[in-house]
């Protein structure tokens, strides 16, 4: 448990640092996850997370122990709670829906706490933001967005086997908005659940969907999404009754195609007969290297490398790879074989 000292300095979201936690937080849970369990040097555990609010800012709480139900229930019941003891480290993207650099580590059975808190914050919701379907072209791989779109098409939870052997459910919805374009979301394990309980004509309001490409086109991750269903926003009303409309005129949504291959960023595209140069950002897929001629990587603070590429004689899938003969440093090149799975010795 957190020391005495520790659960009477009061401190902002904001003003945490890298580090042990030296001064308790107050906020509001948001965005809280269902209690999962793993196994670490054959000892098992449990973890489940949640998304802490104050007048300052937000950040991604993670919390450890061996026996968690009646910490989930105290967060799942209260409307702020109090935490100390825990770890302010760098976050992982992967799992992060906040825009905050910093995520806190909590183990309940070693120094961390988690009480109910009186002390309400008052601070309301963060607003939505929405980014229309057409403009997500626009938006840089891997940023997070919120989208506010009607359900064209779902597909429920089903389970499936990833390439690393597990066994894991996925759902899949297409929402669609008046831009009448529409984009495939993608919700991976426990966040799949909710979709039973979607229908076609419902409108999702998702916060924190992060943007991504899969087979040329862009999509939504929406694992770590907050999402709410319906309500009696007037956005709401009026994607509703436009989408009514549209389908009884037998409007067609157009996918979302990703703005180059394989998500370039603000990048150019020439098109000088069949050939086409992009500006590409890291990381990229190979499957990318579809019908491309030239590829300009861009590794920040004006640094460029040209590449061409030249056929292998294979499948299609593989039919270019990165010709090594071109001018280019070594930290380039080790860059170029991590996204694009060739080698020098090709």
């Amino acid at each position: 448990m957190a020391s005495t000292i520790t659960k009477k300095i009061k401190a902002k979201i904001s003003g945490l640092k890298l580090g042990y936690m030296n001064a308790a937080v107050t906020g509001l849970v948001t965005d809280l996850k269902e209690i999962r369990s793993y196994m670490k040097n054959d000892v098992r555990g449990e973890v489940f997370s949640f998304v802490l609010v104050d007048d300052s800012a937000e950040m991604r709480v993670s919390v450890f122990g061996k026996d968690l139900r009646s910490i989930w229930e105290v967060c799942n019941t209260s409307d702020a709670v109090r935490i100390a003891g825990g770890m302010v480290k760098t976050s992982d993207p992967r799992y992060n829906s906040t825009n905050n650099p910093m995520e806190v580590s909590l183990s309940v059975d070693s120094k961390g706490s988690i009480f109910r808190s009186n002390e309400v914050p008052t601070v309301s919701e963060r607003a939505c933001n929405y980014t229309r379907i057409s403009d997500l072209q626009n938006v840089r791989l891997q940023e997070n967005v919120d989208v506010l779109g009607a359900i064209d098409t779902l597909q429920p939870p089903e389970e499936v086997m990833t390439k690393a052997g597990k066994r894991i459910n996925v759902a899949k919805v297409t929402i669609v908005d008046q831009s009448c374009r529409s984009v495939s979301c993608t919700f991976w394990g426990s966040s799949s659940d909710q979709a039973v309980n979607w229908s076609v004509g419902d409108i999702l309001s998702i916060r924190r969907a992060k943007v991504q490409e899969y087979a040329g086109a862009v999509v939504l991750g929406c694992t770590c999404s907050e999402v709410r269903l319906n309500s009696d926003d007037t956005e709401v009303t009026t994607l509703t009754d436009w989408y009514t409309n549209a389908k009884q005129s037998d409007t067609e949504f157009q996918p979302l195609g990703a703005p180059c291959p394989s998500g370039a960023v603000g990048g150019s595209s020439d098109q000088r007969g069949s050939n086409r140069r992009v500006v590409m950002q890291l990381p990229v897929s190979h499957e990318s290297f579809r019908d491309v001629d030239e590829i300009v990587l861009d590794f920040g603070e004006g640094i460029k490398k040209l590449y061409r590429l030249v056929p292998s004689g294979e499948s299609q899938f593989e039919s270019t790879r990165i010709d090594w003969s071109t001018q280019a440093d070594e930290t380039s090149r080790m860059s170029c074989e991590d996204f694009s799975g060739s080698s020098r010795n090709q």
